[in-house]
């Protein structure tokens, strides 16, 4: 009976091509996953040889065999150690590609023996797609003799993958008295700890009206690298001109000796204390007479240090501010997973 053109409208239509994307979209992704070089060898084939390698359950193994001198190789093996197969293939006189997949995480071997009595020379090479993130990192190396130990464990343990670069921001501001015609010790301390996993620093001293000029200077200085690329290249873009220069960028900072002045110190609390009472000091930097003075530092890398600063004025206070961006890099740790061998 013929349909209604309302019915005919109404009918599910499937489109062919739609079916075969739906059915193909799971593969488009899964070969985007960049397949992973474990191994890429030359050797001399001899009668036999063998080489064991650790793959985690779920993995594509993409192997490729080529004997160099046109002969045969009587056979190639790809089993789960010792004996258990998955592949063999015979008279392999031209390149041998495969895909082999992996039931479960252990030590696999491959074994090439030869036909004839003359010797060959074989190139393989071994690339692994992994099912998962949770597999993506596997050590495949078995470093150890599995012919003499064949038992062993599937281990995981935390490995450092990367690092993580970052720039934070200390500094304050401190009064240094006058000494009152003698009356009174003109000095002062500013506190500061570096961040963990600091890798280098600079600081800006800064005394009185000259603070701001030198900010709004550097901060031209910055505009302008930034205009002629000189520090695009950076995998941390610095939002300041001191963070730049903390980052090693060939920026000239703002440095000055006119107008109000200070002396300072950079000093562990010992030696502060030493400072303070105008005795001898040992100082990790240490420079008198300055109005504003940058420096950057690679040491001290880690605790808690201060700032001494001692002024010259008999009668007026000064005020001193202090700015720091410290380079921190963070390491960054991943899951692996690999094989360790049990008993002796």
């Amino acid at each position: 009976m013929q349909q209604s053109p309302i019915t005919r409208r109404l009918s599910p239509v499937v489109n062919p091509g739609l079916v075969f994307s739906c059915f193909l979209f799971p593969f488009i992704l899964f070969s985007q996953t960049a397949p992973i070089p474990v191994a890429d060898q030359t050797f001399k084939l001899d009668g036999k040889s063998e080489f064991v390698y650790a793959f985690a359950e779920g993995d594509q193994v993409l192997l490729k065999v080529q004997e160099l001198t046109g002969k045969k190789i009587k056979t190639v093996e790809f089993m789960q150690f010792p004996d258990y197969p998955i592949f063999r293939d015979y008279e392999v006189d031209s390149v041998l590609e495969k895909t082999i997949l992996i039931p479960k995480t252990g030590a696999y071997l491959l074994r090439f023996q030869e036909a004839g009595l003359s010797k060959k020379v074989c190139r393989f090479t071994l690339h692994r797609v992994p099912a998962n993130s949770e597999t993506a990192r596997l050590n495949t190396r078995v470093g150890w003799n599995i012919w003499e130990n064949p038992n062993y464990n599937v281990r995981k343990r935390a490995v450092q993958t990367g690092k993580k670069t970052d720039v934070s921001s200390l500094g304050g501001q401190v009064t240094v008295g006058a000494s009152k015609f003698y009356m009174k010790k003109p000095v002062n301390v500013y506190q500061f700890t570096l961040p963990a996993n600091t890798v280098q620093w600079a600081y800006r001293v800064s005394v009185g009206q000259a603070t701001q000029e030198a900010r709004r200077r550097d901060a031209d200085k910055l505009k302008a690298a930034l205009q002629t690329g000189a520090v695009k290249l950076m995998s941390l873009q610095p939002e300041t001109a001191l963070a730049a220069f903390a980052l090693g960028a060939a920026i000239d900072m703002t440095v000055s000796t006119a107008g109000e002045d200070v002396e300072y110190a950079v000093v562990d609390y010992a030696n502060w204390i030493k400072f303070s009472e105008y005795k001898e000091y040992s100082a990790f930097m240490q420079q008198s007479g300055v109005s504003v003075d940058v420096q950057r530092r690679y040491s001290p890398l880690a605790g808690t240090y201060y700032f001494a600063f001692k002024s010259d004025n008999w009668v007026d206070d000064i005020n001193v501010s202090i700015d720091i961006e410290a380079v921190t890099e963070t390491p960054i740790f991943e899951t692996e997973t690999y094989l360790e061998p049990t008993g002796p």
